[in-house]
């Protein structure tokens, strides 16, 4: 992204599941702090295999040095874990993920410019993004939606908000000092 987030991030690493379409999104400080995103993708795994009872069969990405790593060569190796690189240059070959990203980016910088929110909230709108998206159906896992198909029933709704719109703080009655005007947050 163009300017660093609240919390520092300048990058989102998306994962998403082929069979499910269901999506996770993780924000990286950088780059080069390959560490944290081996330490992300392997934990990230092992909690499918564990939560889901299912085994990863195959990683597919663009070829990035920071998924290129012997560290995380030797865990897929360890797991059984097929690696699929995609083609240099050719982002169609990762179709699944690259319009994912694409449409994450586009509907976040939308929901930023209808709250009137500044390019720093770039992170929680592409987090909103992908939570409402994983409970959306999709014509694709027949008109059902992937928090269902991964955590087998219907996903609720009813908490949701407009993104951006007016809260208010919650202060214990013996902290109050007196009324707050609701402030503008997420």
């Amino acid at each position: 992204m163009e300017e660093n987030s609240l919390g520092g991030s300048k990058y989102l690493l998306l994962i998403v599941d082929e069979a499910s379409g269901c999506m996770k999104g993780f924000c990286l400080r950088a780059k080069s702090e390959s560490e944290d995103c081996i330490k992300t993708i392997k934990t990230y795994i092992m909690k499918v295999q564990t939560q889901f009872g299912k085994k990863v069969k195959f990683v597919r990405h663009d070829g990035a040095r920071e998924f290129a790593t012997n560290s995380l060569k030797d865990f897929y190796e360890d797991e059984g874990i097929e690696q699929q690189t995609t083609v240099p240059y050719a982002h169609q070959t990762n179709g699944t993920a690259e319009r994912a990203i694409r449409t994450i980016v586009t509907i976040g910088r939308s929901m930023l410019h209808h709250a009137k929110l500044d390019k720093c909230f770039w992170a929680e709108a592409a987090m909103t993004t992908i939570y409402v998206m994983n409970r959306l159906p999709s014509p694709k896992i027949e008109h059902k939606t992937p928090f269902e198909i991964v955590y087998k029933s219907k996903p609720s709704v009813k908490h949701m908000h407009v993104f951006g719109c007016r809260t208010y703080i919650l202060t214990p009655k013996e902290k109050r000092l007196k009324s707050v005007q609701g402030i503008s947050t997420l």
